[in-house]
């Protein structure tokens, strides 16, 4: 199964006959998952996660970004963090998301590492902190500095290490040439979810750190390879996502439409057996 979506359901006109922001409802008749970023920087009530259950469809989904507290990335002007607060911040998080949990409805918790968190002894044993403080729950993993891929045998390593953790290794599609950036590497560690999030390749701007990093528009040329990744992934695993993060401009939502009919979809995923892209 095949499944494509964007980052946020609001900022996207072209789901709302131009107007500024999409409602969920709205969202949820072109895709069959999102993406909800907005808990990286603070965590959602309980209530919000029951009332996106009770107006999504049954078999819609949730990607939610684990809060930054989690990811160990720095927030100077919020303040210092203690290993207790960030522990205390797991436990808040699944209380959150539990509602999504119970109903079938959170696909994975995503965790996006900063350029900062490099490849060394600290941070692997983090990362199995998080899958001890995480129990059985869905873990997919973005990396943001080089030094986990950083070569044919690094990458296998990395694999194996989230492999062994049932974490889901983020393929990522941005600048790599660009400020450390990670290249386009499709790999499955774990075969119940692989996950592409493409932030499109304004090498500029990527360079340069700014919002303005992720304005771009993918080709079709682009988009056909990324539909033929995605649909090799799916004959390593049951469920492949592709959430678009190149928004600055709303080019998000008709890349991922395009995406969509590439797929042969129309709004909802497809058995990725019925695809025929060759």
């Amino acid at each position: 199964m095949i499944k494509v979506g964007l980052t946020t359901w609001t900022d996207h006109p072209l789901l709302s006959n131009g107007k500024q922001k999409a409602t969920l409802a709205e969202y949820t008749g072109s895709f069959p998952v999102v993406e909800v970023d907005s808990a990286f920087y603070s965590v959602p009530k309980a209530e919000w996660a029951q009332k996106w259950v009770a107006e999504t469809p049954a078999d819609f989904q949730f990607v939610v970004k684990a809060n930054y507290v989690m990811t160990k990335t720095p927030m100077p002007r919020l303040g210092t963090v203690t290993e207790e607060q960030r522990l205390a911040r797991f436990v808040e998080l699944q209380t959150a998301l539990a509602p999504l949990r119970t109903a079938g409805k959170l696909l994975a918790v995503l965790f996006q590492f900063p350029p900062s968190f490099r490849c060394n002894q600290e941070s692997i044993q983090y990362l199995k902190t998080v899958r001890a403080q995480m129990g059985d729950w869905p873990i997919a993993v973005e990396f943001r500095n080089r030094s986990w891929l950083d070569g044919s045998e690094l990458q296998r390593d990395t694999a194996a290490f989230l492999r062994s953790l049932r974490m889901s290794e983020v393929v990522v599609d941005e600048p790599h040439a660009a400020a450390n950036g990670i290249p386009f590497t499709p790999i499955v560690t774990n075969r119940k979810l692989a996950f592409l999030r493409l932030h499109g390749q304004n090498a500029t701007e990527w360079a340069k750190g700014t919002r303005e990093r992720y304005r771009y528009h993918y080709s079709d040329a682009e988009l056909q390879h990324f539909a033929e990744t995605a649909q090799t992934l799916a004959q390593q695993a049951q469920t492949v996502v592709v959430i678009f993060n190149n928004n600055t401009g709303h080019d998000a939502a008709p890349n991922a439409l395009t995406l969509q009919r590439m797929l042969h979809q129309r709004g909802r995923a497809q058995p990725a057996e019925q695809l025929n892209l060759f």
